[in-house]
C-alpha cells in the first residue's frame, strides 16, 4: 500500500485514521509502508478552519538558485495545490 493508498483508508476507517493520528509508524507498517529507521512521522488533520503547510528539507543547493529556477519551483508548488484544489 502506499502513503496514499494510507490516506484514502483514513477517510473511510474511522479507526484507522485514529491510528495514523495516534500512532503512525504503526499504522503505516500495518498498510506495509516502510518507515526508513530514526524517521520520526507526523501526522495532522486539516479541518475547514486550519490547513497545515509542510516545509520541506531545503535541497543541499538550494543557496545556489538563481530567481528564476525559485520561481519556478514556487509555480510547481502552486500549480500542484491548484490541480488538486486544495483552498488555503
Amino acid at each position: 500500500m502506499t502513503i496514499a493508498k494510507s490516506i484514502a483508508r483514513a477517510w473511510s476507517d474511522a479507526d484507522y485514521k485514529a491510528k495514523m493520528l495516534s500512532d503512525p509508524h504503526t499504522a503505516l507498517a500495518e498498510a506495509g509502508v516502510e518507515v526508513p529507521a530514526g524517521t520520526t512521522v507526523k501526522v495532522v488533520e486539516d479541518t475547514a478552519e486550519t490547513k497545515h503547510l509542510v516545509l520541506p528539507v531545503a535541497p543541499g543547493d538550494a543557496g545556489e538558485l538563481s530567481a528564476e529556477e525559485l520561481e519556478k519551483v514556487a509555480a510547481g508548488a502552486f500549480r500542484s495545490m491548484d490541480e488538486h484544489k486544495v483552498p488555503l
